[in-house]
């Protein structure tokens, strides 16, 4: 599938998108009130260089949506920091975004600006992902509470009340005698209303306005305005950060008949880190024995320190094998739990659904026996018969799974015999697939019907005619589409421009030519490196050269006044190198 298609399979939702390269690092994490929206942005209109050679770079659009805005640029952050991608230099620094303190053990309680939440039994309200948002705040609080503002050398030391209290926005407690169970009372409304009773505020504000603008203040009634507009926008409910700076993780859990799907969301200290999916087959177990299975393995997996409990959808009535790993599982307690496990199950309908519909119009339209839930594509790459390699690539649930990819250096087949070859490379991982029950259930060869064949033999000698097979052979001259071969099927079907199914088809085919055409390459290296002998040139100075100027071919058309800026390389070096490649081009 082209990266142009995938962005129109984004969510129109608020959250973050992170783009990676072939490998499957992260390039960039950004966040957006609309995923799709920005993300397309990308590939429309003019660009700088580092824009450009960024986008030339992805491979791959991950997005993972939240509630709202706030959510997202949070998230953004804490996964800048886990990830710490090379195209958000600017955003490296270590900085945490602010809560509001409030200490209810002082004699007098105030609000202060902290980066990093204690367990010092002090209130926090947060984070606040706009500096400017938390000043308007605090100015709107102060004019509701007046709140002391002074730190507490500087009350020590006061000899009469601050401007503050002038402006009644403190009731001067430095120097005046303040009732503590009045003062109490006004700090008790603060922590109500920064727990969330804040209408009773906005509705005074919103009077005050209106009572500005109709004495025709319009620009006090603007002050108050933009402060509404600030304390509406930080009140915004956010589930991303969790103050009791817990490790926990949620998972939801959704079966269609024929896969069993899972999507966990990790929260380390508190805050919301990463998301993964996960899908396997479904053998038929009820749910609680699916979900039980699945937490066991991936728990047992991870040794399991990281979290000390998991919300799930529904109560595991035998728990006590995940209790044994030191973890605690049980469904949603509070409304914060209850929506972040919707978040779960939200980013794993987004994964499922544009999925599912795809992998099943390959089923109807190819007439396979299954859906194709687990795709293997196979090329091969060899020049003249020389460093012939196969390679396989692995798409799960309609996406790449690089983890399983592999790369076949061809041993019994002599000379230039492309079916040879192919029947090799089959068989090799046809047996691998008896031996661990791994088993796709889709082919897709690289060439023409001649390869069908091929593979349509090996797979009823080995008695896996169960599986269905395809190959996809590139357009001859004078066509437009390339071709889907079927087996038992006279005519191909051509590869529609344009359309979903025949994108996502030729990126699998792409994707096996690449990664047999990058170990060929590799290989022929490898041997020409051997075979390079130059008096004064060691390996790893010829290493350098090659990572310097990107290969062989490249090294080739050298001139020794580009050889000689390098550490090591004189000018009679440099001369050597130049001779040497120059006598080699003329080969």
């Amino acid at each position: 599938m082209e990266l142009l298609e995938k962005v129109e399979l984004l969510p129109q939702k608020p959250g973050i998108y992170l783009f990676k390269d072939e490998r499957g690092e992260v390039l960039y994490i950004g966040k957006a009130k609309d995923i799709r929206k920005r993300v397309r942005s990308y590939f429309q209109g003019p660009k700088d260089t580092k824009t450009s050679v960024m986008l030339s770079k992805i491979r791959d659009i991950e997005p993972i949506v939240t509630h709202n805005e706030k959510e997202a640029l949070i998230l953004e952050d804490a996964l800048i920091k886990q990830h710490k991608p090379p195209y958000n230099i600017k955003l490296k620094d270590d900085k945490n975004y602010p809560f509001l303190h409030l200490d209810l053990n002082e004699a007098f309680p105030r609000l202060q600006v902290v980066r990093r939440p204690k367990d010092d039994g002090a209130f926090y309200f947060g984070p606040f992902p706009s500096s400017q948002s938390l000043k308007e705040t605090l100015k709107v609080l102060g004019s509701v509470f007046p709140l002391r503002k002074c730190s507490n050398s500087q009350m020590a030391h006061r000899s009469r009340p601050c401007l503050n209290y002038q402006m009644r926005r403190c009731l001067g407690p430095c120097c005046n005698p303040v009732d503590p169970e009045e003062y109490g009372s006004l700090v008790k409304q603060v922590k109500r209303f920064l727990q969330g009773g804040a209408e009773e505020v906005i509705k005074e504000l919103e009077r005050k306005m209106c009572e500005k603008a109709e004495a025709l203040q319009f620009e006090e009634a603007a002050l108050l305005r933009d402060r509404l507009q600030a304390l509406r926008k930080v009140l915004e409910p956010q589930k991303i950060v969790l103050l009791d700076r817990s490790n926990r993780d949620v998972v939801a859990f959704e079966r269609d008949g024929e896969r069993v799907r899972f999507f966990l969301l990790s929260i380390r200290g508190g805050k919301l880190l990463s998301g993964r999916g996960f899908e396997f087959k479904d053998v038929g177990l009820p749910e609680e024995e699916v979900l039980l299975s699945f937490l066991t393995r991936y728990y047992q997996g991870q040794g399991f320190k990281a979290s000390n409990e998991v919300i799930i959808p529904f109560e595991l009535e035998d728990a006590s094998m995940l209790e044994s790993l030191g973890i605690r599982v049980h469904p949603p307690l509070d409304e914060r739990e209850r929506e972040l496990l919707e978040m779960a199950f939200e980013n794993l309908c987004l994964r499922t659904e544009g999925t599912y519909s795809l992998l099943e119009e390959l089923r109807r339209r190819f007439h396979l026996k299954k859906i194709p839930h687990r795709i293997e594509a196979f090329d091969i790459s060899e020049l003249s018969g020389e460093e012939a390699v196969g390679s396989m690539v692995v798409y799960l649930e309609g996406r790449p799974h690089k983890e399983a990819w592999r790369r076949f250096r061809i041993k019994e087949v002599k000379g230039i015999d492309d079916y040879g070859m192919l029947e090799e490379v089959l068989r090799r991982r046809l047996l691998r697939a008896k031996e661990e029950g791994v088993f796709p259930d889709l082919l897709l060869i690289d060439g023409g019907k001649g390869h069908l064949k091929v593979a349509l033999k090996v797979l009823k000698e080995m008695e896996l005619e169960g599986i269905d097979c395809l190959s996809i052979a590139k357009a001859r001259e004078g066509e437009k589409e390339d071709k889907v071969y079927l087996p038992h099927a006279r005519d191909p079907i051509p590869l529609r421009e344009g359309k979903r199914w025949a994108l996502f088809l030729k990126e699998i085919r792409d994707e096996a030519h690449r990664f047999a055409l990058s170990y060929h390459h590799k290989l022929r290296e490898k041997r020409l490196f051997e075979g390079i002998r130059i008096p004064g040139l060691g390996q790893k100075k010829l290493q350098m050269l090659l990572e310097k100027f990107g290969g062989l071919e490249n090294l080739k058309k050298t001139k020794p006044s580009d050889l000689m800026v390098l550490p090591g390389i004189g000018p009679v070096l440099a001369q050597r190198i130049c001779q040497y490649f120059s006598k080699e081009v003329k080969k």
